[in-house]
């Protein structure tokens, strides 16, 4: 069976989280291939440490920086 490939806007928050929850919970059955926050840097970091997306997304420009060292195996954008 092939995963569902997921990109999930807003990762750091309830809805959020909750799905993160269940790509978890049901390991193989999705793939996670983007996150995104607003300014939640390190929680974007945690979680893309652990799904291991190919793109995140931190609109706050003053932040994005962090998670482009932190994230070398992810494509960082706005």
């Amino acid at each position: 069976m092939t995963a569902v490939r997921v990109a999930i806007a807003g990762s750091s928050g309830s809805i959020g989280t909750q799905t993160l929850d269940v790509v978890r919970a049901e390991r193989g059955q999705y793939e996670v291939v983007a996150l995104g926050v607003a300014t939640s840097v390190d929680v974007l970091i945690e979680q893309a440490l652990e799904f291991r997306p190919a793109v995140v997304a931190v609109a706050d420009p003053a932040q994005r920086a962090r998670a482009v060292a932190a994230l070398p195996f992810a494509e960082v954008v706005p």
